[in-house]
C-alpha cells in the first residue's frame, strides 16, 4: 500500500462509486428517515394507550441499527483507515470459514436428533420455537467454535 493510498483513507470510508462522499454524510440522514419509518409504522400497528411513545421508542431504538446497516451496505472498504487489503486471506477469516462449516455440520446434526425425538414422540411444537432454536444452535456453534479457533491460533 502506498502512501498516496494510505492518505486517501478515512476512520468512516467512503461511499462507493463516488469521487469522495464521506459515508456517514448519507448514512446517518438515511438511517433517521428509516428510524422514523419504523417508528411511524409501529406507532399505526401496535394498539396502546400511547402510540406516539411507542413509535418514538421504537424509532429511537433503530437509528443506531440503521444507520450501521445503510453505512455498510455503502462503505467502499478500499477508503477505510485499517482495513485488511484482502479479507479473506487473513487469520480471522479462516477461522470464521471453519466454524461456519462446523456449525453447519452440527445444525445439521441437531436438527435431525430434534426432528428423530419429535416423530418418535409425537410432541408437536410451535414452528417459530422450532425455527428459533435452530438459529440459536447455528449462532451459539459457529461463535463457540470461533473462539475455540481463535484461542487455539
Amino acid at each position: 500500500m502506498d502512501a498516496a493510498t494510505t492518505d486517501r483513507r478515512t476512520r468512516w470510508g467512503r461511499v462507493r462509486g463516488t469521487a469522495g462522499t464521506p459515508a456517514m454524510a448519507i448514512a446517518i440522514p438515511a438511517g433517521l428517515l428509516l428510524a422514523a419509518a419504523a417508528g411511524a409504522v409501529s406507532a399505526d400497528m401496535i394498539a396502546a394507550p400511547s402510540p406516539l411513545l411507542v413509535g418514538l421508542a421504537i424509532g429511537g431504538s433503530t437509528v443506531a441499527p440503521f444507520v450501521a446497516l445503510v453505512w455498510a451496505l455503502l462503505v467502499d472498504r478500499d477508503s477505510l483507515r485499517g482495513a485488511v487489503d484482502r479479507p479473506e486471506d487473513s487469520v480471522e477469516g479462516a477461522w470464521y470459514d471453519r466454524a461456519a462449516q462446523g456449525a453447519f455440520s452440527d445444525t445439521i446434526l441437531v436438527v435431525g436428533l430434534a426432528t428423530a425425538a419429535l416423530a418418535i414422540t409425537g410432541l408437536r411444537i410451535d414452528v417459530v420455537v422450532a425455527l428459533v432454536g435452530v438459529l440459536l444452535v447455528a449462532m451459539g456453534s459457529c461463535g463457540i467454535r470461533y473462539l475455540v479457533a481463535r484461542r487455539r491460533g
